[in-house]
């Protein structure tokens, strides 16, 4: 339980989101499963609802109604998956399905709630729609602080359901956590919630986990070549994360290859590429450690958890030059370029290939800018968040 100045107590807090990791999709938002685990692992009673789609993936049948989990830590937390019927967030043919799939899925996660014999004493939801103003509905409804996670690196959901709509639902929130300081100016610019309940968190890696492993160990685990100059890329296969670009850049350098931890549509190959699909998120650490650098050209994020992992096993950067990068990447353990410029690209990695002393550098600012982006820390500075914003609401939550 965390206590606070005055009478305000933090016994419970329930979480609500569209994606969490089940035996279907056991690597979907981890990131999200892990930052409530370290909120639990803190003495707080972590509860998550997660409603299933049947419609979308008749395999979400299978999932039972609730689940326990147990932290590495040997704390619980409970875990419902209620069924609903979904049509997802895009306009399909004309037709609009973001209000009706926001409106079944939160009527999920109120069936839910309000079987609880004992309310939780905040409600959290992950991203904007449906989590976000489910989170905002059942607040108001049951008269509990409501809080939203913004993290998203576009404004599609919002333009789907319609920004004035969003910004009615988002009203009654009592606090907004922002994964970086350029999705804390998308809110403002637009002006969806107050500016003054906006806080920015960068996301964070959990310190037990990631950490540099040795990497002959760490090659020979995924059956690489021990003397080759290895560039690391993990996220989908789009062209948004940039792996297209990549694969150009590192074909036109000589002794340079490619290992690629992740799933879609632009899939890489040719000889240049060594590894290619799903890697369980517990493997990931061994994954970065395998190699020299890592590179991600993205061209929109929120926060990016991959590189903030890759910091945390010491591995030097290259990525993209735009904002939503400042609060993690700078010149001491990165080199940042115009993520749609193949030639910046491809002349960084180079530069990194031919310099084992910048890359000594890099790798030691990574590692000295990842003590600062712990997931303790972010859950610690989100839990006193959400204790401050109780406070000022005045209300009780014993």
């Amino acid at each position: 339980m965390y206590r606070f100045k005055g009478d305000v107590k933090l016994k419970k807090i329930c979480f609500i989101t569209n994606k969490y990791p089940n035996k279907i999709d056991p690597n979907i938002l981890v990131f999200v499963q892990q930052l409530v685990w370290t909120i639990a692992d803190k003495g707080i009673k972590c509860v998550v609802i997660s409603p299933m789609p049947v419609n979308i993936n008749p395999k979400y049948f299978q999932l039972p109604y609730k689940d326990i989990e147990k932290t590495e830590n040997g704390f619980e937390v409970e875990v419902y998956r209620p069924k609903y019927i979904g049509f997802g967030q895009s306009n399909l043919l004309g037709f609009n399905p973001s209000i009706i799939t926001t409106n079944a899925f939160t009527n999920a996660v109120d069936r839910v709630i309000n079987n609880m014999k004992k309310k939780p004493d905040a409600i959290y939801g992950h991203f904007v729609t449906p989590a976000g103003i489910a989170a905002a509905r059942i607040g108001k409804k049951y008269n509990i602080d409501s809080f939203m996670a913004h993290g998203e690196a576009t404004y599609n959901t919002i333009n789907h359901f319609g920004k004035e709509r969003v910004k009615k639902e988002l009203s009654t929130l009592s606090g907004v956590v922002a994964v970086s300081s350029k999705n804390k100016k998308m809110l403002e610019d637009i002006s969806l919630v107050d500016e003054q309940i906006i806080e920015v968190f960068p996301n964070g890696y959990r310190k037990e986990r990631f950490y540099p492993r040795d990497k002959k160990m760490s090659r020979e685990k995924f059956n690489l070549p021990e003397k080759k100059f290895i560039v690391g890329f993990v996220g989908s296969f789009d062209n948004r994360k940039g792996i297209q670009r990549l694969m150009e850049a590192v074909n036109e350098l000589d002794n340079a290859y490619v290992i690629c931890a992740g799933k879609g549509n632009l899939e890489p190959d040719g000889d240049k590429c060594l590894y290619k699909g799903v890697v369980n998120n517990i493997d990931l650490p061994f994954f970065y450690s395998a190699a020299d650098i890592f590179v991600l050209p993205t061209l929109s994020e929120g926060c990016c958890n991959a590189i903030i992992e890759a910091m945390a096993c010491g591995v030097p950067i290259i990525s993209s030059d735009l904002s939503f990068n400042d609060d993690i990447l700078d010149n001491t353990n990165s080199i940042r370029v115009d993520p749609t410029d193949n030639r910046q690209i491809k002349c960084a990695i180079l530069k990194l290939k031919n310099d084992a002393e910048l890359r000594k550098r890099l790798s030691k600012g990574s590692l000295e800018k990842a003590k600062e982006l712990t997931l303790t820390k972010r859950a610690e500075n989100i839990v006193l968040f959400i204790g401050k914003q109780c406070q000022l609401n005045k209300k009780d939550v014993v």
